[in-house]
């Protein structure tokens, strides 16, 4: 496989494989979320379909008689030798383990596991971004810290940190002191719309097979910007989870700075994140918005 595309009710996402071999939204280059895309291009080079073998009948002869006239789901897989293949699923089955399908110029109707479909339309209607690149409510946001580049990141107390109390917001410089000061309203309301994402970031490389980040002065001492924010499971559970990004040296152009996703992976792509964002936040531990000072 080199492509995949996925059309569910009109919303459409696609994919394709770079040539060191990850896997990267075809719109942007962004590397989908591990958690999410872990085994999705093995079920799709191998979906757990199985032919309706009904001696009356074997060939598809009215497409409305199984919703395949107007699928909800159109799933484009493109393979090497420019060769395509298309799944297309109507409705399901009366046991509702299954969804009729059609392979796009074969006249066979297939039954498509009920799990396959589902994980398939979700690409979709739920694109499965990274956690850094999902744009947040500001109102979602209950925490923001810094953690400045430092010598002894395992002794070094360097910390700033902006929290939610009660709905007002608080900056405590525990470098200071662990007490903490409300912050200046009118200077806030300015920094945490930035706080959602990183507008106009980029990949600079999507494979570090060794992981090793010093080539771009991404290490443990590194300056660390931590986003904290609420969320919803699936199951409808309220948590907070956050995304900690590690920050590196500043690009040749001296436009962006390579910095790290600290979220577990197999390989962390190294990021491109755009110099003003990065020098706007950290510069706010030169500057802390305090009020009335």
């Amino acid at each position: 496989m080199r492509g995949i595309s996925v059309t569910h009710f009109g919303e459409t996402e696609s994919f394709i494989e770079v040539p060191s071999g990850a896997w990267v939204f075809e719109s942007n280059g962004i590397t989908p979320d591990h958690n999410r895309w872990a085994g999705v291009s093995f079920m799709l080079g191998g979906p757990q379909t199985r032919r309706d073998l009904s001696e009356t009948r074997i060939l598809i002869e009215d497409p409305a008689e199984y919703g395949l006239d107007n699928p909800h789901t159109i799933v484009s897989i493109t393979l090497t030798f420019d060769r395509t293949l298309e799944f297309r699923l109507g409705d399901t089955t009366t046991d509702g383990r299954h969804h009729y399908g059609q392979i796009t110029g074969f006249p066979q109707l297939f039954l498509i596991a009920d799990t396959w479909g589902e994980v398939v339309s979700r690409l979709a209607k739920e694109p499965p971004y990274p956690k850094y690149y999902v744009i947040r409510d500001p109102k979602s946001i209950e925490e923001f810290n810094l953690f400045p580049t430092t010598d002894d990141p395992d002794s070094d107390p360097a910390q700033l940190s902006f929290t939610k109390k009660n709905g007002e917001w608080v900056v405590t410089d525990y470098l200071v002191s662990a007490d903490p000061h409300p912050v200046d309203v009118s200077k806030w309301e300015k920094i945490l719309p930035l706080l959602s994402r990183p507008e106009g970031m980029k990949i600079h490389r999507h494979k570090v097979e060794d992981r090793d980040y010093t080539e771009w002065g991404i290490g443990d001492n590194s300056l660390s910007i931590e986003m904290r924010f609420r969320g919803v499971s699936e199951s409808g559970t309220n948590y907070v989870d956050g995304v900690l990004l590690i920050i590196g040296d500043k690009s040749e152009e001296g436009d962006y700075y390579y910095a790290l996703n600290s979220q577990e992976g197999s390989m962390q792509p190294v990021l491109l994140l755009p110099a003003q964002w990065v020098d706007t936040l950290s510069g706010l531990y030169d500057e802390i918005p305090y009020a009335n000072r």
